[in-house]
């Protein structure tokens, strides 16, 4: 099994190792290995931001209720980023 982390550092010499094998793997398409990791790193991202921004308006709904005042609109703010994560 190749190690995912091995992959995101050093595709290339792995892929140079695959090859010099006995009977080479042709299976690891790098063009796509590269698209996908790409695509994983933008949902990371996203999903980080959205993250964060549940803490904020989190952070914001306890302040909130603590003064006595409604907290029902960041409250679905909260459940609406909660849906996209």
């Amino acid at each position: 099994m190749l190690d995912p982390l091995l992959l995101r550092k050093d595709l290339p010499g792995v892929i140079a190792r695959l090859q010099a094998r006995k009977n080479p793997q042709p299976f690891l398409d790098e063009a796509a290995f590269q698209a996908l990791e790409a695509e994983r790193k933008s949902i990371q991202t996203r999903t980080e931001e959205l993250q964060a921004q549940r803490n904020q308006l989190s952070k914001q709904i306890g302040q909130r209720k603590a003064k006595g005042e409604s907290a029902d609109d960041v409250m679905a703010q909260v459940a609406g980023i909660k849906d996209e994560l």
